[in-house]
């Protein structure tokens, strides 16, 4: 008869207790559900850059390729990353970490400052992966409504924050709100509490008011950026966090896995960051498209499209959106149901993509909404 071990049904069991992030329908399975080829499935659930010409990152990537002696682990690579892509947001080099796409950084984070029975808050809604990092690390996550408009509580969050708490995530711009919270109330958090105020800026390059330039100011502040929106480099995974330079080095050298990124990541990163007017050029049409969507979502009757400041829009639709959802899936249409948000029942979230993506998918909600 089989033994069971004790210590690996322990964890097993400790594993129910912490929740799974969805990914939602994937193209390949969709495509075989509806016995279609999977270019005829239109994917806008996961806030993807479609803006980027596909065959600019694959020269890139085939550049890349035939430069890189994948037989060497990356170093100097990294140093010259961090170099290029801190003078790209106006930070020192010594301020930045590379890592594995900003949720590893959001998790080792949450590994170096939160222990078993530590609290850690976030507004709410917001991103996910932020509350499965917390209770992986055994902590507490606490969860803080955005007001009505949306907007960041900060003397709630202040109220509701005790010694226990050492973490506070923010999202700005959010998801899935798509608004960026308010500078001042942020700075307020970092003035009045003691612990790492982590702010996730995955989006703010389709929208503005980083407040990277409040690194070296703050001691208690730091910033998750991403390679996978802007830059288009999803399927690459790498992201940076930006810190002071104390912070950001003890980071690098003492918890830091050493090679945690892909040689090939770092390579093609590099080399799209030569080339700022193609990342110009799509942030303008991602703006441009944003707003045509907003429009043309807000003229179908009973729907409300929301304001936005990233490369996604959040609406509201006069019925079940788990059932709008259900029924773009079977138009080949995959889009995010992101259900209630504060007051505002029956909320989709899609990915804002280049004019022909959006017109199919302005079809098929017209057509599901009849």
């Amino acid at each position: 008869m089989k033994r069971e071990k004790k210590i690996i049904r322990n964890v097993l069991n400790e594993a129910q207790r912490l929740s799974s992030y969805d990914v939602g329908e994937t193209i390949e399975r969709l495509a075989q559900r509806l016995n279609k080829k999977t270019s005829e499935i239109l994917k806008l659930n996961s806030n993807e850059n479609f803006f980027i010409p596909l065959e600019f990152l694959r020269h890139m990537l085939r550049e890349a390729i035939e430069e890189a002696d994948p037989r060497i682990y990356p170093r100097d690579e990294i140093k010259d990353l961090k170099r290029a892509y801190g003078e790209y947001i106006g930070v020192n080099s010594d301020q930045i970490v590379i890592g594995t796409g900003s949720d590893h950084l959001i998790d080792l984070v949450c590994r170096i400052f939160l222990r078993r029975g530590d609290e850690a808050l976030a507004i709410s809604p917001t991103f996910s992966i932020y509350r499965r990092c917390v209770e992986i690390q055994g902590a507490i996550y606490k969860p803080v409504s955005l007001k009505k408009d949306f907007s960041l509580d900060a003397e709630t969050m202040l109220n509701t924050s005790s010694p226990k708490t050492k973490v506070i995530f923010l999202c700005s711009p959010n998801n899935p709100t798509a608004n960026r919270l308010e500078r001042g109330e942020i700075i307020r958090l970092m003035e009045e509490f003691s612990g790492l105020v982590a702010i996730d800026e995955a989006y703010i390059d389709f929208s503005g008011g980083s407040l990277v330039d409040l690194t070296e100011e703050f001691d208690n502040l730091i910033i998750f950026r991403t390679f996978s929106k802007v830059f288009g480099l999803a399927g690459l995974r790498i992201g940076c966090a930006i810190a002071n330079a104390e912070l950001a080095k003890t980071i690098d050298e003492k918890f830091l896995m050493p090679y945690s990124v892909s040689l090939i990541a770092v390579k093609a990163a590099l080399k799209i960051l030569k080339h700022s007017e193609v990342i110009s050029s799509a942030i303008c049409e991602v703006k441009r498209e944003r707003e045509r969507l907003i429009r043309e979502l807000n003229s179908i009757n009973g729907v409300r499209a929301f304001n936005s400041e990233t490369n996604f829009v959040l609406f509201q639709v006069n019925r079940s959106s788990e059932s709008v959802y259900r029924r773009l899936l079977e138009k080949g249409v995959i889009i995010r149901n992101i259900g209630r948000v504060l007051e505002y029942e029956n909320c989709l979230r899609v990915t804002v993509a280049p004019a022909p993506m959006m017109n199919k998918f302005l079809s098929a909600l017209r057509e599901t909404l009849d």
